[in-house]
């Protein structure tokens, strides 16, 4: 635990994050069984364990929280980010920033070349161009047509 304390990830953690991550943590070093609701009530003043409960799941999708216990967990760079990406993809409202922001981060870990630079996929791209050419020969100006001598129409006869 004094190993995990020294990390960067755990210092940005607030106070109660903190002793929720070291309540955790021992928790689960001690009995082998990691109870994410003890460490909330412990952290937390929680009026129930139904409170509790569910300020567990918060607690547990904090991505700071995440970046420690994955510390104490000693788990791969990578598999911190597919965290990251996953919660991403759940989000509805996830912005352009926060997609550039994971853009970065996987730059940084060195996966952007195993992505797609644009999210087209070839269905989409020929679809595209499909729809470029119909706009440019609708939107082109008819080639001006001779206008023939009319007869004029006289009723009963041919």
């Amino acid at each position: 635990m004094a190993e995990l304390e020294q990390t960067r990830e755990y210092q940005r953690l607030t106070q109660k994050q903190k002793l929720f991550v070291a309540t955790y943590c021992t928790g689960g070093l001690d009995t082998g069984t990691y109870d994410a609701i003890a460490a909330t009530q412990t952290a937390y003043v929680c009026k129930n364990a139904d409170v509790a409960r569910i300020m567990s799941y918060a607690l547990m999708e904090n991505i700071r929280i995440i970046a420690a216990l994955n510390r104490h967990f000693a788990a791969e760079p990578i598999e911190e980010f597919l965290q990251l990406v996953d919660r991403a993809i759940h989000n509805k409202n996830v912005t352009q920033a926060q997609v550039w922001a994971l853009k970065l981060k996987c730059d940084i870990l060195g996966l952007a070349n195993k992505l797609p630079t644009r999210m087209m996929t070839p269905e989409i791209a020929e679809k595209k161009k499909r729809n470029r050419k119909t706009k440019a020969s609708v939107d082109a100006k008819p080639e001006s047509v001779p206008v023939e001598e009319k007869t004029p129409f006289v009723f009963g006869k041919l």
